[in-house]
């Protein structure tokens, strides 16, 4: 039986998330013993209700640790990784193999593990930019940055690097390596099992008024995301006379600052805001159109469950998302910038007949991703693959 550990940084409701738990549930049953290692215990973990009891679930941290004793855990983490590790009881001699997959500065505690490790890289990796006036500022960058240089380092520790996407691939070598090939680095596109979605978009939820053209996004809190991007497009749509509706859904979107932001845009009555749901799919499903509006996006599991409910998508050329659509055959490409969000929801507005259009060929857009040929893959990296007969 293959001891695999693997670490990710929460069990949030994310795309990432949803495809991990689709993951170790498949894996324990290939006679393999799974560990999910986590930082710390969290009520915002919804998705480990959906993990397999055979799972064994750790966490770095105990729960209600301080963040200055975490702080202090991230230094001696990513400059004595072989210290920190030890004092978590995180020993390589454990596990047959080390799946740290989503990079990030825990990435560091594997790195000098005499162990197969596999690093999966989820995100576009970009160079920061950093702005400092005070000393004590000055010296928070610094820091910062010798801390990143170290965590970007120990990647190359790691035997195999898995990218989502080709732009994935692609910022991995032009932040880390210049744009050389250091090693042979695997582009596995995500997939996620779809097989249900059409099911769970026939629960019962109110109507949407179908007067108008509906949009979605879902999405989540955090700057890459861009969710001014559509409320700029949104407020210059309505100022030209163009009627119709938004929908976003996603952790935090119903904040107060969200509201206050639609009401100083005089949005209130074009954008309807939710907060995390559980089950979005009858809601994409009684839009029109689905819209990624990201500056930067590894992939897009959430324009992929769109494409499964035939609901056509616009998205910005933001990474990942020109692979889903190939490049616009299988959705609207649009120019990375709020112009380009606000061009392409004008250009279906004036054109109605473009969602039948871009609606038509969405089973063989999906059929690219396919779930059971992912996790075929995902088992041959693993070397756990066995042929059928």
């Amino acid at each position: 039986m293959k001891r695999i550990l693997f670490f990710n940084d929460s069990m949030e409701m994310g795309g990432t998330e949803k495809l991990l738990v689709s993951l170790l549930n498949h894996l324990v049953t290939k006679e393999c013993a799974i560990t999910l290692l986590l930082p710390e215990p969290s009520d915002r973990n919804i998705l480990l209700r959906d993990l397999s009891w055979r799972v064994h679930v750790k966490y770095i941290y105990e729960k209600d640790t301080s963040h200055l004793k975490k702080k202090i855990g991230e230094n001696l983490m990513i400059f004595f990784p072989r210290i920190f590790a030890k004092r978590k009881g995180i020993k390589a001699a454990d596990y047959d193999e080390i799946v740290c997959f989503k990079e990030t500065f825990f990435a560091r505690i594997f790195s000098k593990m005499e162990v197969p490790k596999v690093l999966w890289i989820h995100n576009i990796l970009y160079k920061r930019k950093y702005e400092a006036n005070t000393t004590r500022e000055k010296l928070s960058v610094w820091l910062n940055k010798k801390q990143i240089k170290r965590v970007q380092k120990s990647y190359d520790k790691f035997d195999k690097v898995i990218c989502v996407s080709d732009a994935a691939r692609n910022a991995y070598l032009n932040v880390l390596h210049d744009g050389s090939m250091p090693k042979d680095i695997v582009v596995l596109y995500n997939a996620i099992d779809l097989s249900t979605a059409a099911e769970k978009a026939k629960q019962p939820i109110e109507d949407l008024p179908q007067g108008h053209t509906n949009f979605i996004l879902i999405t989540r809190i955090s700057p890459e995301k861009r969710t001014d991007r559509l409320l700029n497009a949104a407020g210059r749509l309505k100022e030209e006379g163009y009627t119709f509706h938004i929908y976003i859904i996603g952790e935090g979107m119903n904040s107060q600052s969200m509201h206050d932001s639609l009401t100083g845009l005089n949005l209130t009555d074009n954008i309807t805001l939710y907060g995390r749901i559980e089950n979005p799919f009858p809601y994409i499903l009684q839009c029109k159109w689905s819209l990624c509006v990201s500056e930067r996006e590894s992939f897009s599991l959430a324009l992929l469950e769109s494409m499964a409910l035939r609901t056509p998508v616009i998205t910005t050329d933001c990474g990942g998302p020109r692979d889903i659509v190939d490049g616009g055959k299988y959705g609207i490409l649009v120019d990375n910038s709020a112009e380009g969000v606000y061009q392409g929801m004008k250009m279906v507005l004036d054109d109605p007949t473009l969602s039948v259009k871009y609606s038509t060929d969405l089973d063989k857009a999906v059929a690219r991703f396919d779930f059971q040929g992912w996790l075929k893959n995902v088992e041959e990296v693993l070397g756990i693959y066995k042929e059928t007969v």
